[in-house]
Protein backbone atom coordinates (compact mmCIF):
# COMPACT_ATOMS: atom_id res chain seq x y z
CA UNK A 1 0.00 0.00 0.00
CA UNK A 2 2.80 2.59 0.76
CA UNK A 3 4.37 1.76 -2.88
CA UNK A 4 0.87 2.90 -4.26
CA UNK A 5 0.83 6.16 -2.25
CA UNK A 6 4.30 6.94 -3.35
CA UNK A 7 3.55 6.45 -6.98
CA UNK A 8 0.17 8.34 -6.63
CA UNK A 9 2.35 10.93 -5.43
CA UNK A 10 4.75 11.11 -7.77
CA UNK A 11 2.59 11.04 -10.68
CA UNK A 12 0.37 14.16 -9.11
CA UNK A 13 3.55 16.16 -8.47
CA UNK A 14 5.09 16.51 -12.20
CA UNK A 15 6.78 19.91 -12.55
CA UNK A 16 5.85 22.51 -14.57
CA UNK A 17 8.59 22.08 -17.12
CA UNK A 18 7.16 18.37 -17.56
CA UNK A 19 3.53 19.34 -17.78
CA UNK A 20 4.49 22.15 -20.46
CA UNK A 21 7.35 19.62 -22.80
CA UNK A 22 6.23 19.81 -26.35
CA UNK A 23 5.69 16.04 -27.60
CA UNK A 24 9.01 14.00 -28.22
CA UNK A 25 8.20 13.75 -31.68
CA UNK A 26 11.22 14.80 -34.22
CA UNK A 27 11.57 18.83 -34.66
CA UNK A 28 10.82 18.63 -38.35
CA UNK A 29 7.75 16.54 -37.65
CA UNK A 30 4.06 17.80 -37.04
CA UNK A 31 2.95 15.86 -34.59
CA UNK A 32 5.67 18.11 -32.31
CA UNK A 33 3.05 19.95 -31.85
CA UNK A 34 0.48 17.09 -31.21
CA UNK A 35 -0.50 17.93 -27.34
CA UNK A 36 -2.14 21.32 -28.04
CA UNK A 37 -0.06 23.64 -25.55
CA UNK A 38 1.20 26.63 -27.23
CA UNK A 39 4.03 25.43 -28.84
CA UNK A 40 3.43 26.10 -32.77
CA UNK A 41 1.58 29.23 -31.91
CA UNK A 42 2.39 32.82 -30.81
CA UNK A 43 0.43 35.39 -29.45
CA UNK A 44 0.51 38.87 -28.46
CA UNK A 45 -1.86 40.35 -26.07
CA UNK A 46 -2.40 44.04 -25.73
CA UNK A 47 1.10 44.16 -27.26
CA UNK A 48 2.84 41.93 -24.95
CA UNK A 49 4.60 38.45 -26.01
CA UNK A 50 3.15 35.56 -24.05
CA UNK A 51 5.96 33.71 -22.43
CA UNK A 52 6.97 30.36 -20.92
CA UNK A 53 5.40 30.03 -17.43
CA UNK A 54 8.41 28.33 -15.39
CA UNK A 55 8.13 29.86 -11.82
CA UNK A 56 7.43 26.43 -10.36
CA UNK A 57 5.62 28.31 -6.96
CA UNK A 58 3.10 30.10 -9.15
CA UNK A 59 2.49 27.50 -11.50
CA UNK A 60 1.69 24.96 -8.41
CA UNK A 61 -0.36 27.58 -7.17
CA UNK A 62 -2.17 28.01 -10.74
CA UNK A 63 -2.24 24.19 -11.13
CA UNK A 64 -4.00 23.45 -7.32
CA UNK A 65 -7.34 25.52 -8.92
CA UNK A 66 -9.11 22.92 -10.66
CA UNK A 67 -9.80 24.34 -13.90
CA UNK A 68 -8.85 21.63 -16.59
CA UNK A 69 -5.96 23.32 -18.37
CA UNK A 70 -2.37 23.03 -18.57
CA UNK A 71 -1.20 26.74 -18.09
CA UNK A 72 2.15 26.85 -19.40
CA UNK A 73 2.31 30.83 -20.73
CA UNK A 74 1.63 33.96 -18.86
CA UNK A 75 2.19 37.93 -19.78
CA UNK A 76 3.89 39.22 -17.35
CA UNK A 77 2.04 42.95 -17.62
CA UNK A 78 -0.94 43.82 -16.47
CA UNK A 79 -3.59 43.85 -19.85
CA UNK A 80 -6.95 45.57 -20.46
CA UNK A 81 -10.10 43.69 -19.31
CA UNK A 82 -11.04 44.65 -22.87
CA UNK A 83 -7.87 43.10 -24.45
CA UNK A 84 -6.87 42.64 -28.20
CA UNK A 85 -5.13 39.58 -29.08
CA UNK A 86 -2.75 38.87 -32.21
CA UNK A 87 -2.34 35.25 -33.12
CA UNK A 88 0.08 33.39 -35.67
CA UNK A 89 1.68 30.58 -36.33
CA UNK A 90 5.24 30.07 -35.21
CA UNK A 91 7.41 28.58 -32.19
CA UNK A 92 8.47 25.17 -33.09
CA UNK A 93 6.89 24.17 -36.28
CA UNK A 94 4.48 27.64 -37.91
CA UNK A 95 3.29 25.08 -40.88
CA UNK A 96 1.21 23.03 -38.21
CA UNK A 97 -1.53 26.00 -37.51
CA UNK A 98 -0.79 27.86 -41.11
CA UNK A 99 -2.75 30.84 -41.40
CA UNK A 100 -5.08 32.10 -39.28
CA UNK A 101 -8.92 31.66 -39.65
CA UNK A 102 -10.23 32.50 -36.25
CA UNK A 103 -9.64 32.20 -32.44
CA UNK A 104 -11.67 31.48 -29.83
CA UNK A 105 -11.42 31.97 -25.91
CA UNK A 106 -12.25 30.26 -22.85
CA UNK A 107 -11.52 32.60 -19.32
CA UNK A 108 -11.16 31.45 -16.16
CA UNK A 109 -11.37 34.21 -13.36
CA UNK A 110 -9.12 32.86 -10.41
CA UNK A 111 -10.02 35.35 -7.82
CA UNK A 112 -14.03 33.53 -8.07
CA UNK A 113 -12.64 30.16 -7.15
CA UNK A 114 -13.45 29.10 -3.35
CA UNK A 115 -12.06 25.35 -2.57
CA UNK A 116 -14.68 24.79 0.12
CA UNK A 117 -17.55 25.32 -2.37
CA UNK A 118 -15.88 24.50 -5.84
CA UNK A 119 -15.10 21.52 -7.26
CA UNK A 120 -13.51 23.11 -10.44
CA UNK A 121 -13.58 26.44 -11.95
CA UNK A 122 -15.63 26.57 -15.13
CA UNK A 123 -15.17 29.11 -17.80
CA UNK A 124 -17.18 32.32 -17.68
CA UNK A 125 -20.28 32.83 -19.99
CA UNK A 126 -20.92 35.67 -22.37
CA UNK A 127 -16.94 35.81 -23.39
CA UNK A 128 -15.51 36.15 -26.71
CA UNK A 129 -13.29 37.07 -29.21
CA UNK A 130 -13.96 39.49 -32.36
CA UNK A 131 -11.89 39.94 -35.17
CA UNK A 132 -10.88 43.34 -35.48
CA UNK A 133 -10.83 43.01 -39.59
CA UNK A 134 -9.07 40.30 -40.99
CA UNK A 135 -8.08 36.95 -39.16
CA UNK A 136 -4.54 37.80 -39.33
CA UNK A 137 -5.06 41.13 -37.52
CA UNK A 138 -6.17 41.89 -33.65
CA UNK A 139 -8.90 40.49 -31.98
CA UNK A 140 -10.62 42.42 -28.99
CA UNK A 141 -11.94 40.38 -25.87
CA UNK A 142 -15.58 41.66 -25.63
CA UNK A 143 -17.57 40.17 -22.91
CA UNK A 144 -21.72 40.69 -21.83
CA UNK A 145 -20.61 41.54 -18.11
CA UNK A 146 -17.77 44.12 -17.73
CA UNK A 147 -14.43 42.00 -16.72
CA UNK A 148 -13.67 43.19 -13.07
CA UNK A 149 -9.83 43.55 -12.12
CA UNK A 150 -8.14 40.38 -11.31
CA UNK A 151 -6.18 36.88 -12.23
CA UNK A 152 -7.41 35.07 -14.58
CA UNK A 153 -6.23 32.20 -17.11
CA UNK A 154 -7.57 32.88 -20.52
CA UNK A 155 -7.37 29.67 -23.07
CA UNK A 156 -6.73 31.14 -26.33
CA UNK A 157 -7.31 28.82 -29.01
CA UNK A 158 -5.71 29.92 -32.47
CA UNK A 159 -7.38 27.61 -35.76
CA UNK A 160 -5.51 28.19 -39.23
CA UNK A 161 -5.81 26.15 -42.38
CA UNK A 162 -3.79 23.48 -41.31
CA UNK A 163 -4.67 22.68 -37.87
CA UNK A 164 -4.57 23.96 -34.30
CA UNK A 165 -3.39 25.31 -31.20
CA UNK A 166 -4.08 26.61 -28.27
CA UNK A 167 -2.07 28.17 -25.63
CA UNK A 168 -3.46 28.76 -21.75
CA UNK A 169 -2.32 32.16 -20.07
CA UNK A 170 -2.03 33.39 -16.95
CA UNK A 171 -2.51 37.10 -16.65
CA UNK A 172 -3.98 39.84 -15.06
CA UNK A 173 -6.61 42.40 -15.58
CA UNK A 174 -7.19 45.76 -15.12
CA UNK A 175 -9.66 48.00 -16.44
CA UNK A 176 -8.30 51.20 -16.06
CA UNK A 177 -5.46 49.90 -18.75
CA UNK A 178 -6.48 50.51 -22.19
CA UNK A 179 -6.58 47.82 -25.01
CA UNK A 180 -3.54 47.49 -27.83
CA UNK A 181 -5.09 49.33 -30.88
CA UNK A 182 -6.76 47.81 -33.78
CA UNK A 183 -4.47 46.03 -36.55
Amino acid sequence: MMIELLAALALGASSQAERCAHSDHPRDSDMICVNRIGHCTELVVDGHDTVPLTDEATARRVHEIKHDQDVCWQVTQPVSSTLRVQARAGGLRPSFVGAIETLRVNVHALDDYDPEFDSRLDSLNGVELVADGAPDGTWRLEAEKPLPAGEYVIVFRVFGVGNWDKQAVLLKLDPAIAPAPAK
